[in-house]
């Protein structure tokens, strides 16, 4: 069980390292910091591919905490019987978006 459990945050950390990557190369145009640190605003686009990365980790905790309920029951089978859990999923959802979407939280706090 423990080896599935470290398999499954290897590959989302996999995941999320390479959405991370092509983020930085859609923003910036480049990969590596040197390559970064001459580019006009690049704190703005960094920023940018830091806060995509941010929300696609979210999302797949979020997608993950479904997937990882049982080992030998499929995912369809009682989906939305937990209400606790459903609430923590909505509660994150709403965290992600004002940490993301509300200004001067957005931009002074997390900066």
């Amino acid at each position: 069980m423990w080896v599935s459990m470290v398999l499954n945050g290897a590959v989302l950390s996999a995941v999320i390292i390479v959405v991370y990557l092509i983020a930085l190369s859609f923003y910036c145009g480049a990969v590596f910091q040197s390559d970064i640190d001459q580019i006009e605003n690049f704190e703005g686009k960094l920023m940018d591919a830091r806060t995509v990365a941010f929300i696609s980790l979210v999302w797949a905790e979020n997608v993950r905490s479904y997937t990882s309920r049982s080992f030998d029951k499929p995912i369809w089978k009682d989906v939305l019987g937990n209400v606790h859990m459903q609430k923590a999923i909505v509660l994150a959802q709403l965290c992600l978006y004002v940490a993301v979407l509300v200004p001067f939280f957005s931009d002074q706090i997390l900066q």
